[in-house]
């Protein structure tokens, strides 16, 4: 028997997600696996979810609260108006013939972060447990950059990062699965949405260690789940009968592109038109079987069953042994024993409690596909960055809204007028107008004692609104670390370039531990990525990673030589930066010009946009000579020797000189 008949990752992750020309197998597999106990026991899982996902309901509040002051929708706070009613708070502000006024401060501080994020981006870096290796960790970087090129990570983690500020919980997944767009099976990045996801509410350890179940909510669509799940006809009419789909049912929503449908979900019922599903990922424990075979130096755990399995294989080397002329003391052995063992365990589940599809983790992880990260996780506790700024958006929105009532009800040009000074022949309202009327002309008769028209006005007390505001506005920019100088406003006059600079980067620290929590969770996120590449990347491929700074080794994946390595991501600031670019081209060029390099390394390493196009031409070039050299009938031992002056010249590499930095 080998290794791979008794290996506990029996399922393939292509049992999980449809996969072109996957073998089907015959008979009802998904009714075989809902007995009456299994569904039992299905409800009571579903239950705990169900209890973990509504614990989850105050961090789904206040997160909803925070995206609607972000969004602009910053009146709707409740309150009870005048006669003791429970309304919203723009309500009782119109009932006052008043304007709900805003200043949208909230956002702008998320752009300017989430412009900071983009111009300073984080490039996993994968090294090897040793540095004979490097070779082969340069290859896996350009693997695991090509898997994430394909998925757009750019963006992914960009909104990520808007999550992030959001609430201070996100939620990754990594898998693999069939792009079908491609037609091939490649690395899959996925981002949960928080409202839909659950897990044990108690943990404590911000690398998420001390979870034990979790799991999401998933609304899709019938033909989705029958190519997912069915392996034959009768698996697609238990699916069927389940869901009671209706076929061509109009499924377009009246608030289409707001947040209304995710606000209003629940935990048992899907969206119109769509399936409610649950994958569900726990910890189970049992005892097994650890062994460590001598023969191969691995370590690795079977089920009990295959005890017999295992003392047969061993039997099996001492006859192969035996023939082979080798004592049975002599023969590699195994080591077995009994250990309890913790395990991930999946399940597909309906509403009903009813099971897709159950199965130990398929991944060489170990592990379940999910990411999570949260912010600050202090005592248990997640928050955004939304939350330390919303009090000043409100007092900010107050003073406006206030400012704006004192200027409305103030004296403004108001035209004082003696009747009796009005002429018989016009209206108080006529005389009014003509009075304004640039170049118009009253003519009327006087009266000794009565005075002339006149016009009165008086400046509207601000009672200190502006200063408050500006106040605020300027505690908001302190509190999230985005003051002027990181904002990119112009400095004030006379202010010294070094102190400029000095405001900008000593602003930057108040996020930092924003940053640098989020790009510990991208390094988990990748290193599971990572992982799941070594695992499911079977074939030889060519990288199509952009750059022209690598070796021709690291251009291509080879399974066979990084199987025996462990590797292990890191993330380090990215060179993909407009700064640090015309750096490294500067850098090249003093090399250059002080002939230390010579033009062919600069344009190899240059960020140039004609660097590609130069070294393509010189190539070409070089080739023709060589063909010319060739049909000219050269001394293969001295080729340049018999070539003349100019093609001599055309064919040598420029070198570089002897010379050094002064």
């Amino acid at each position: 028997m080998t290794t791979k008949a008794i290996d506990k990752n029996l399922y393939s992750a292509s049992y999980l997600m449809p996969q072109r020309g996957q073998k089907r197998s015959t008979g009802g597999a998904i009714s075989r696996l809902n007995t009456e106990e299994n569904i039992q026991e299905n409800m009571k899982l579903l239950d705990l979810c169900q209890m973990y996902w509504s614990s989850l309901s105050d961090f789904r509040t206040r997160r909803q609260r925070s995206r609607k002051y972000e969004r602009g929708d910053q009146w709707f706070e409740e309150a009870v108006d005048e006669d003791g009613k429970l309304t919203t708070e723009e309500d009782i502000i119109l009932s006052q013939n008043r304007l709900p006024l805003k200043q949208n401060v909230i956002r702008q501080l998320v752009k300017n972060l989430l412009g900071q994020y983009r111009s300073n981006p984080v490039k996993s870096v994968v090294n090897s447990r040793t540095r004979e290796d490097a070779t082969l960790s340069e290859m896996m970087t350009n693997a695991l950059q090509a898997a994430k090129d394909l998925n757009e990570s750019k963006e992914l983690d960009a909104q990520q990062f808007h999550e992030h500020l959001l609430s201070g919980m996100v939620v990754g997944k990594v898998g693999f699965s069939y792009w079908k767009e491609l037609d091939r099976n490649d690395l899959l990045l996925e981002n949960v949405n928080v409202n839909r996801t659950f897990f044990n509410t108690e943990i404590l350890d911000i690398r998420t260690r001390d979870l034990n179940l979790a799991g999401e909510i998933i609304d899709t669509d019938y033909d989705i789940l029958v190519s997912t799940f069915a392996r034959s006809k009768a698996d697609e009419e238990w699916i069927k009968e389940e869901y009671q789909v209706q076929r061509g049912y109009n499924t377009v929503r009246q608030d289409a592109l707001s947040a209304k449908a995710v606000d209003a979900t629940n935990f048992y019922y899907a969206n119109e038109g769509k399936c409610r599903m649950f994958e569900v990922w726990f910890l189970k424990s049992e005892w097994r079987l650890w062994v460590h075979d001598y023969a191969t130096g691995t370590y690795k755990f079977y089920p009990l069953k295959d005890e017999p399995q295992l003392k047969a294989e061993m039997e099996n080397r001492i006859v192969q042994g035996a023939v082979s002329g080798i004592p049975t003391e002599e023969v590699v052995g195994m080591e077995i024993e009994k250990r309890y063992e913790q395990f991930w365990f999946v399940k597909y589940l309906t509403p009903n409690g009813k099971c897709l599809f159950e199965g130990e983790t398929p991944y060489f992880h170990q592990s379940h596909p999910y990411v999570f990260g949260f912010y600050p996780l202090l005592d248990g506790e997640v928050w955004g960055i939304h939350e330390d700024v919303i009090d000043q958006q409100r007092y900010i929105n107050r003073n406006m809204s206030m400012l704006d009532y004192l200027i409305g009800t103030s004296i403004k040009d108001t035209l004082l007028i003696e009747e009796s000074t009005v002429p018989e022949n016009m209206k108080p309202e006529d005389f009014a107008d003509a009075y304004t009327k640039v170049g118009g002309v009253i003519v009327y008769k006087g009266k000794v004692g009565i005075p002339e028209p006149s016009v009165i006005s008086s400046n509207s007390r601000s009672i200190g609104a502006s200063e408050m505001i500006a106040m605020q506005m300027q505690l908001a920019n302190q509190l999230t670390g985005v003051n002027q100088a990181m904002q990119g406003q112009t400095a004030t006059s006379g202010t010294p370039a070094s102190r400029y600079a000095m405001e900008a980067q000593n602003s930057s620290l108040n996020n930092r531990d924003v940053i640098e929590s989020y790009a510990s969770w991208i390094k988990r996120r990748d290193n599971k990525a990572l992982q799941t590449i070594l695992q499911f990347y079977t074939e030889k491929i060519y990288l199509g990673v952009s750059g022209h700074a690598y070796s021709e080794e690291a251009k291509y994946y080879d399974p066979e030589a990084v199987k025996d390595v462990a590797f292990f991501a890191n993330i380090s600031s990215s060179a993909d930066t407009p700064v640090y670019r015309q750096m490294i081209d500067d850098t090249l060029m003093q090399l250059l010009d002080k002939q230390v390099i010579d033009g062919e390394i600069f344009l190899k390493n240059s960020s140039l946009p004609f660097a590609d196009k130069i070294l393509d031409d010189l190539n070409k070039k070089r080739e023709e000579l060589m063909s010319q050299a060739q049909a000219a009938g050269v001394d293969p031992n001295n080729p340049m020797a018999s070539l003349p002056l100019e093609m001599q010249k055309g064919l040598q590499q420029p070198q570089a000189g002897p010379k050094v930095f002064a």
